[in-house]
């Protein structure tokens, strides 16, 4: 019987200021979606190392990466820098 995938807690922080908590949130994300590494990895086209050191925090990851797993699961970055008219005109997944 394959293994059941065990979310992980959303990081408790007020923004993502460090290589740790993209990966805390990647990390919860995909756990949430009860997703293997492996089959996140795949949906994302990057290796299961790749994605399991974004995770872990490996500040050595290329932004190519970084933003596949997030485009991937669905996450959408946004900033306070960001035009407001921008923001509202996407109607594109969720903003964290």
């Amino acid at each position: 019987m394959a293994k059941k995938v065990t979310a992980s807690n959303m990081p408790r922080v007020a923004c993502i200021n460090s290589p740790d908590v993209l990966g805390q949130l990647i990390k919860a994300k995909r756990t949430e979606l009860g997703m293997k590494l492996i089959d996140c990895s795949a949906l994302c086209g990057i290796g299961i190392n790749t994605l399991s050191r974004i995770e872990n925090g490996n500040g050595n990851c290329t932004l190519t990466a970084v933003f596949a797993v997030l485009n991937g699961l669905g996450i959408k970055l946004t900033s306070e820098l960001l035009d407001a008219s921008t923001l509202a005109s996407s109607s594109e997944g969720e903003w964290v």
